[in-house]
């Protein structure tokens, strides 16, 4: 069966699905009338119908009964009851899971069958312009037509990779554009700090960052050349870099990542303990 001859069920019409309902029918890959949305908001469901001109199931059993594809869309606290109504039913071994819950493991879907084949996926927010990454972790069960269909799927959001489950955890911290947005805005306040307009500093350090990685892209070297090269001895970078370093800049991005990556953790091993 191809990919546009699949039906896809989303369980929750919260804004990753929005996202990924948007890159879907914008690149015509699934007909609308093959998209499925389940959620308790009768609102964001109706929202959803008349934005994309999609079919709204009765609930969340009438969307995996219609769907080839099921996404479970959901907060992490709300997949434990999501599992144990679907567990209520007989799912086909031929239909697929495809969990974007953050920290939930593929184990914590085994009470919904036996081989029923799961995918752990994780678009981060760039998704919604197509500029996105997305973490893939298949269980045993995934075939080849089906991986072959979830990286289409996936490509319409940007680009993947495909990683062992062990990692994913680390890749929702990593992946996530917050610390970059937080930079960005640190340096934009540190040029308003030294008397240059907001508008004009924003406009600076956005043009720096964007040029700084397309250099990057094109040359494909390692960051610390990179650093090197931007560094005159005694000059201006460097004292930037040690100032940074003084105040710990690498550890801490490397501990707000590991501590993302425990948290993760945390909310996976809670959905699997209820």
């Amino acid at each position: 069966m191809a990919l546009n001859e699949r039906k896809i069920a989303f369980i929750g019409a919260g804004h990753i699905t929005n996202i990924i309902l948007d890159n879907l029918t914008k690149t015509e890959i699934i007909p609308s009338d093959s998209l499925i949305v389940s959620a308790p908001s009768k609102g964001k469901l109706q929202q959803l119908s008349e934005k994309f001109d999609i079919t709204i199931a009765q609930d969340n059993i009438e969307a995996v009964n219609k769907a080839d594809f099921i996404f479970i869309n959901v907060p992490p606290q709300v997949t434990g009851n999501v599992i144990s109504e679907l567990s209520q039913m007989e799912i086909s071994s031929n239909k697929l899971i495809i969990s974007l819950a953050a920290g939930i493991p593929i184990n914590a879907y085994s009470k919904l069958g036996n081989n029923i084949p799961v995918v752990r996926a994780l678009p981060n927010p760039p998704s919604q312009i197509g500029m996105g990454i997305a973490a893939l972790s298949f269980n045993t069960y995934v075939n080849d037509q089906q991986k072959s269909d979830v990286f289409e799927l996936f490509g319409s959001l940007g680009e993947y990779a495909v990683l062992s489950e062990e990692n994913i955890n680390a890749v929702t911290a990593l992946s996530s554009p917050v610390a970059t947005y937080l930079f960005f805005q640190s340096l934009v306040d540190a040029g308003v700090r030294t008397g240059i307009d907001h508008e004009t500093s924003t406009k600076i350090v956005y043009q720096t960052i964007v040029g700084a990685m397309e250099v990057w892209k094109q040359r494909q070297v390692s960051p610390q050349e990179l650093l090197s090269q931007a560094s005159t001895p005694g000059g201006i970078s460097v004292e930037s870099i040690f100032t940074l370093e003084q105040h710990g800049f690498r550890a801490a991005l490397i501990e707000a990542i590991s501590n993302g990556a425990l948290k993760a953790t945390e909310l996976g091993d809670t959905v699997q303990n209820t």
